[in-house]
């Protein structure tokens, strides 16, 4: 064959078939990649892998050339890998309605999930193409000496390794705006950020105080990025010099992941619980949060206007059982001086108290639903009683948190009376008679749970929606507003706290909390109902994001939920005390009982302040960053 032909030969393009095959293994590892990466949440917990579980991905886009088509399919593959391991719990809430799995799968879970690895596609766009790293070929050292060999190495290693980091910044600034855009958008969702799996441990998660928890993603991405790139860069450096190099980008990541760690565990120390206390001024709180472990399923067949009932035998049960074993500890331990405080605040989850309530907007009062909040408040079996026996032993006329449905009475067009005008799902707090009860309205509410997005200016994805399911999602319910915390008494003495409320999944939204944050004695109150989702990861996943709100307030907080985890948090994000079985496994009926830590000196914590500040930042950074890459190609 001559030269001719044999050039011609080697310019010839990849066969199609093998180009297809390319294409099905790079999908396949972004799609696996992503199901590794899910494995860093409950219920596995493998949060290891959140260090690691973005080299896959990494390794697709960046290894041989990839259009911005096939880079986002990459990126959009990893996302649903990621989230449909990570939230598959979702599809429980069509077993409630009794909504075939297939159908709910079709309409509602996947849409949602698609809609959602959409960002993800979009960081791999950029990834891949702006914001890629150079990957240079090493350089071409035939003919030279030992030395010039040296020096040219030497010279390319560090231009890959500057390279390696303004990608590693950027990419890491990327995925922080789009984890921000997944919590704050029409389908806003903030769980199982990368942040949130730098909870074990709480030494990196303390750092959300100053940054919040999205931007604690920044942290694994980078570390990813120059992970990838130190290996590709020490394995061609000894493949063409036949020598190590030294990956100074690698080195400078474990110091700064040194510092991040070392400085987090003094955060966390200063912050525990324990060491709250001894602080001057501090004072404890005995709060309990009761469970009666029953999912949506039973609750509609039952109708709920039990619940009231049941929950105040359950509270009257958990008084005794926490005296008894105040008692039984005295007696084993009698030169220890056992004291454990009867709770004071008791806390109910969503729509325990099953007891409508009407708001007169005319008059701004409230209104009784007769027919069971007149039981609810009887003094010979309601709440009146349960605290007349918590008296007798001892205790005081606690203060009751509950999620409670609170309807709106407005005049009807015809100014000829009061007609009921949208529901408020609401927390309740009762300190006396129903006259005491003060309530706040929920503001961020559930997208298909609470509300179907888009539905109010789209006609046809409701009535498509309802036609399909059979169920009006929703039914009518309405956001609260307002940023004023609840302010509450302590039985028994002249002290108040301040309450930030979250009512059901408002307790992983960092955003919506920091406008009740305010100087002084405060604790996060937490009423949620995951009943919906039944015995599922997603109680357990609530709870751990649930914590991160502690930390970026510095606020303890009780919570009680219907199914799930019933539990007090420190500032730290510690658990102080959760409702768990031996295993450590959740959904079971009982209380949570704790001392909170309570600082009426407590200042604002910088993300209080000034919120979603670094998500700003890293805004600022993506767009320096294109502009440069975008300025560069111009002029080359």
């Amino acid at each position: 064959m001559s030269d001719k032909h044999t050039q011609e030969a080697t310019a010839l393009p990849t066969p199609p078939k093998t180009r297809q095959w390319a294409w099905y293994w790079r999908a396949l590892v972004s799609l696996l990649g992503g199901a590794v990466m899910a494995l860093a949440y409950e219920p596995y917990d493998l949060s290891e892998l959140v260090w690691v579980g973005l080299l896959p991905l990494l390794s697709v886009l960046w290894m041989g050339r990839v259009s911005k088509k096939a880079a986002f399919t990459y990126g959009w593959l990893y996302g649903m890998g990621w989230y449909c391991v990570s939230f598959w719990w979702i599809h429980n809430v069509g077993r409630v309605f009794y909504i075939p799995l297939p159908v709910f799968l079709l309409v509602a879970f996947f849409p949602l999930m698609m809609v959602y690895s959409c960002l993800l596609g979009l960081w791999a766009v950029l990834a891949s193409s702006l914001l890629k790293p150079a990957l240079q070929p090493g350089p071409n050292t035939d003919g030279m000496s030992a030395e010039a060999r040296k020096q040219a190495w030497h010279s390319w290693s560090v231009g890959d390794l500057l390279s390696t980091v303004r990608s590693a910044i950027g990419c890491a600034a990327l995925w922080v705006c789009i984890e921000w855009l997944r919590a704050n958008g029409t389908l806003g969702f903030s769980w199982n950020s990368l942040g949130m799996a730098l909870y074990n441990g709480l030494a990196f998660a303390q750092w959300a105080e100053f940054v919040g928890t999205a931007a604690l993603s920044f942290i694994p991405v980078f570390t990813a990025v120059i992970l990838w790139g130190a290996f590709r860069r020490s394995v061609m450096h000894f493949k063409g010099a036949g020598r190590a190099n030294r990956p100074w980008d690698f080195y400078g990541c474990i110091i700064l992941l040194f510092l991040l760690f070392s400085g987090g565990m003094a955060l966390s120390a200063a912050h525990s619980a324990s060491r709250l206390t001894k602080k001057p001024g501090v004072y404890t709180l005995p709060v309990m949060a009761v469970q009666i472990n029953q999912d949506q399923t039973t609750r509609i067949r039952n109708g709920g206007t039990y619940l009231y009932g049941v929950y105040l035998r359950a509270t009257k049960s958990a008084f005794d059982s926490i005296q008894q074993e105040t008692a039984k500890l005295a007696m084993q331990h009698p030169d220890v001086g056992i004291t454990q405080r009867l709770p004071l605040w008791v806390v109910w989850p969503e729509s325990a108290m099953a007891c409508p309530i009407w708001r007169n907007t005319a008059t701004g009062t409230l209104e009784p639903d007769a027919a069971t909040c007149n039981l609810f408040f009887n003094p010979e079996a309601g709440l009146p009683k349960v605290r007349q026996l918590v008296r007798e032993m001892g205790g005081q006329d606690f203060v009751l948190f509950t999620g409670v449905d609170e309807w709106r009475l407005e005049l009807n067009p015809q100014n000829q009376g009061l007609e009921p005008h949208g529901m408020f799902n609401s927390m309740a707090c009762i300190t006396g008679g129903f006259e005491s009860i003060f309530t706040v309205s929920k503001q961020h509410l559930m997208p298909f749970g609470e509300y179907i997005p888009l539905a109010d200016s789209i006609d046809w994805i409701n009535s498509t929606y309802t036609e399909i399911t059979g169920t009006q999602v929703g039914d009518g319910i309405r956001p609260g507003v307002g940023d004023e915390p609840m302010t509450v008494p302590v039985p028994g003495t002249d002290k108040t706290i301040g309450v930030i409320p979250a009512i059901c999944y408002e307790d992983t939204v960092g955003r919506l909390l920091t406008k009740f944050a305010r100087p002084g004695a405060q604790v996060i109150v937490n009423v949620s109902n995951d009943g919906w989702f039944l015995d599922s990861a997603c109680g357990v996943q609530q709870a751990r994001n649930a914590a991160f709100r502690c930390i970026e307030l510095r606020r303890p907080m009780v919570r009680a939920a219907n199914m799930g985890v019933c539990c007090a948090i420190a500032p730290n994000g510690a658990v102080m005390d959760a409702l768990l079985a031996a295993d450590g496994t959740p959904h079971l009926p009982g209380y949570s009982y704790a001392e909170l830590p309570i600082d009426p000196h407590a200042g604002l914590t910088l993300y209080a302040l000034l919120g979603d500040w670094a998500v700003a930042v890293c805004a600022l950074i993506v767009l320096v960053l294109c502009l440069r890459a975008l300025l560069r190609r111009r002029k080359g």
